[in-house]
């Protein structure tokens, strides 16, 4: 518009200074109109993230011996809650848990690390810890707010000890009916494609 006007010729006084009365008119709607665009930019980024229904993903393993690996993977996208790990058994409490979204390592910890009480957490954002009762070892991780997740959740369980009868992993989570990238972090290909389902 601007490059038009300037290559246009003026035929008379009278012409141009009628565009100069309505220019600050024009400016006005300008101005109303980008901000019309920008609220409207704004209401559809808050919208951009739509969780789905909570779920629930349990798993059951029977008894590892030491370098087992136990793991439970699922493509989706979504909102990450907590876990709970329950090993029945083991002689040493050498038993690793790691959790990973979108192939990022979030925490890796252990049972015996969390029976310990000055190892454990409990903020209004992670909680961590394990219980014990007999041969039955609960570890519970908890974080609040939810971490997104793109489209891969994996929990890893490494047995480095004798006497694991079973492992039980539990995972609470959020699908998502559409989940947005975050800045700067590029569209994994499978991403829309699993969603809205964990599969």
């Amino acid at each position: 518009m601007v490059r038009k006007a300037s290559s246009s010729r003026v035929t008379s006084t009278r012409r141009s200074s009628g565009a100069r009365r309505a220019l600050p008119f024009l400016l006005a709607v300008g101005v109303m109109t980008a901000g019309a665009l920008a609220c409207s930019a704004v209401a559809l980024a808050c919208v951009e993230d739509i969780r789905g229904e909570a779920v629930t993903i349990d798993q059951t393993a029977g008894s590892a011996l030491p370098g087992d690996t136990i793991s439970m993977n699922r493509l989706g996208g979504g909102w990450f809650r907590a876990v709970e790990i329950v090993k029945e058994g083991g002689s040493s409490d050498e038993t690793y848990v790691t959790l990973a979204l979108d192939g990022q390592e979030m925490i890796t910890t252990s049972f015996a690390v969390l029976k310990n009480p000055w190892m454990q957490l409990s903020t209004p954002y992670l909680v961590a810890n394990v219980r014990t009762e007999g041969k039955r070892h609960t570890m519970t991780i908890w974080y609040s707010p939810e971490l997104r997740f793109m489209y891969l959740v994996s929990l890893y369980v490494d047995v480095q000890e004798q006497g694991v009868e079973s492992v039980r992993m539990q995972a609470v989570m959020n699908k998502a009916i559409h989940i947005a990238p975050l800045p700067g972090m590029p569209t994994a290909p499978v991403a829309n494609a699993a969603l809205p389902a964990f599969k």
